[in-house]
This record gives structure tokens, C-alpha cells and sequence, in this order.
């Protein structure tokens, strides 16, 4: 590990525990980084794999739609050792005609997949701008946010991941003279057991697979990575 240009250094990974989220701590974990998780309550962790590795550290408890949890969350891991990237993991999908999707289905997609971004992105640059360091955040649209014709029934999913898209497009520009980087990754349908088993009947061959999705996330974070910045990386698959 020790060749490893992730060897040692610290990231934090938002919806570490979900399908995508493991796939990405899997390859830090073999590329000898250090990880901290936060998590909103302890069923998130019931069945992941790495609970007890000596380089794994997972907060319960942080509600990253609440400013202030998160600024807690941020500081404290920082604290306890430098961050060196920031990945924004966290989200949740939903689907329904415009009729069926009332405000609090709206809002609640807004609070899980824009909310928590913003929240995560402001605190992350925090702590890079407080530890005079260079840093990298990759965030995850969709391709929805990329196409929204595109997002028939998905109207507030698609506006939520819309905004995941702008806030790092104008984030990556303002941060920049900084020497932090912010990117996304934009997957269509990812192939994991939920979506196999919500839609039986697609071509899940054609699907992304998380662990081809989180090299490219893991990329967008490394030192090799000296220039993409505000970009959104379709990452599709063959779908």
C-alpha cells in the first residue's frame, strides 16, 4: 500500500454504507486510505462489511440536512486527522407521476439529495480552506439532472439532482484559486440488488456496475486528477 497515492490519507464518505458507497470504500480500503462515515442512525450499519476495520470510523447520529450537524461532523473528523477528499455519497431516488408526488415528497427529495450536498460540500471547503490544503469533492448527480426530458415520472428526483449538477458546476468555479477541485459523476440506473429487484425485467447487463463507478469517483479524487474541475462525468454504462 504504501506506493499508493491514497496511502494514509483521510476521506470522508457520505452514504458510505449504501450500494455505491461500499463499492468506493472497498477501493480506498485496498488503496490504504482512511475513511470516516457518517450515518443517520445504526440500522444504516447493521449489514456493512467493514464495520470493524481499524480504518473505518462511523459517526451515527449526523442528519446531514441540518447545517449544524454537519458543521459539527466536518470539524471533528478534520480534527482527529486531515481530510484529503470529501465524497457526497448520500441521496435517495423516488418516482411518480406529477400527480402523485405532493410537496412533502418533493421536499423530502430536495432534502435528501440537494440539501445534503450543499450541507457537505460548505463544510468540506471549510476545513480545506482551514488546513491550507488542496482538496477534492465529488459529488453525484444523475442523468436526469443532465437530461430532464428525459426524467418522465422522476420530476422531483430530477429537480433535486438538477441542483446536485449547479451546485457543483458554480462551487468548482468559485473554489478553484483555492486548489480545490469539485466534480461529479452522473450514473443512469445503477446495478445493484434494489434496482434489480424494483425492475425485474430490464437488461441489468447494461447497467453501470458501483464498483466501475467509484474508479472514476476514486480518479476525480486522487492527486493524478490536476485539472478536471465542474465537470459532470456521465458514467451510463451501456444503458
Amino acid at each position: 500500500m504504501s506506493d499508493s497515492p491514497f496511502s494514509d490519507h483521510h476521506f470522508i464518505v457520505t452514504g458510505g454504507t449504501g450500494g455505491l458507497g461500499r463499492a468506493v470504500i472497498k477501493l480506498l480500503l485496498d488503496r490504504g486510505a482512511t475513511c470516516t462515515i457518517p450515518c443517520l442512525d445504526e440500522e444504516e450499519v447493521a449489514d456493512f462489511p467493514y464495520t470493524s476495520h481499524n480504518k473505518i470510523k462511523i459517526v451515527t447520529d449526523v442528519d446531514l440536512t441540518d447545517g449544524a450537524q454537519s458543521e459539527q461532523f466536518f470539524k471533528t473528523a478534520s480534527n482527529q486527522q486531515p481530510i484529503r477528499a470529501s465524497l457526497h455519497l448520500a441521496g435517495g431516488f423516488g418516482m411518480g407521476s406529477i400527480e402523485k408526488v405532493d410537496t412533502d415528497d418533493f421536499l423530502k427529495m430536495l432534502h435528501i439529495n440537494t440539501v445534503t450536498c450543499f450541507n457537505s460540500c460548505k463544510y468540506a471547503i471549510e476545513v480545506f480552506r482551514m488546513q491550507k490544503s488542496e482538496g477534492r469533492i465529488v459529488n453525484v448527480a444523475a442523468r436526469p439532472a443532465e437530461f430532464p426530458r428525459q426524467g418522465s415520472n422522476l420530476s422531483a428526483y430530477a429537480a433535486s439532482k438538477t441542483g446536485v449538477a449547479a451546485l457543483t458546476q458554480s462551487l468548482a468555479q468559485e473554489v478553484h484559486d483555492d486548489d480545490i477541485l469539485i466534480n461529479a459523476v452522473s450514473p443512469s440506473i445503477i446495478d445493484t440488488p434494489a434496482n434489480r429487484s424494483a425492475m425485474p425485467k430490464a437488461d441489468h447487463n447494461k447497467w453501470p456496475k458501483p464498483e466501475e463507478i467509484a474508479e472514476t469517483i476514486l480518479y476525480l479524487a486522487s492527486p493524478a486528477n490536476t485539472l478536471t474541475h465542474g465537470a459532470i462525468v456521465p458514467v451510463y454504462g451501456k444503458s
